[in-house]
């Protein structure tokens, strides 16, 4: 046992011996309870204060990696993004629990639409993102009108009051070089093209 010779394993050694195994063993359950409640604590941090999805944090490392492997492998990789339309109407004339609810209903619509290999997040206070991966810019405009027309048709509830929130989106393709701040702001950009455009058709 622990290398000590047979004729020095007296008693009093071997009680010491196994006192000291014991010990270890208490130091490894600590150890592996200290390594759960670090994942949990990661996981946690990484997940949005209002809907159970993860936030930017969590979306900015996935976005890192997707840029690595496009470089690395040539993997095609889209954001798509999503920007609600008088989201703060909302907060200022029913409150912020309506808010809450509306950012919890645009959770749940985007999750229902994504293809289990897209990584969904909020990355702000009325703005989601999506990375699309193996997918190119076509595929993400298509994703995204058909989410657009879907949040349209579909209103949450509050206090009896069926209420529409609307989403503009926009769309881009990760290349070399990127890096996950600019990869996100063109994305945001192609947002906010998309946005003006459809306010000017709508005026016009």
């Amino acid at each position: 046992m622990l290398g000590i010779p047979e004729e020095e394993m007296t008693p009093a050694v071997s009680l010491a011996v196994s006192a000291l195994m014991e010990k270890l063993d208490d130091v490894n359950r600590d150890l592996s309870r200290t390594k759960e409640s670090l994942a949990e604590l990661e996981r946690l941090v990484d997940v949005d204060c209002v809907a159970p999805i993860p936030n930017r944090r969590a979306f900015m490392r996935r976005l890192a990696w997707a840029i690595t492997m496009h470089e690395r492998y040539g993997h095609p990789s889209t954001i798509l993004y999503f920007d609600l339309n008088d989201f703060k109407q909302i907060n200022d004339q029913y409150g912020h629990a309506a808010g809450d609810l509306a950012i919890r209903h645009i959770s749940q619509l985007l999750s229902s639409a994504m293809r289990e290999s897209d990584f969904l997040a909020r990355i702000g206070g009325d703005e989601f993102a999506v990375i699309m991966y193996y997918a190119g810019e076509e595929a993400a405009r298509k994703r995204g009108a058909k989410i657009a027309e879907k949040l349209q048709k579909t209103p949450f509830v509050f206090n009896g009051k069926h209420l529409h929130v609307t989403a503009a989106y926009g769309y881009y393709s990760i290349k070399s070089g990127d890096d996950a701040e600019a990869a996100l702001a063109s994305a945001d950009m192609s947002m906010y093209v998309h946005k003006r455009r459809d306010k000017a058709t709508q005026t016009a």
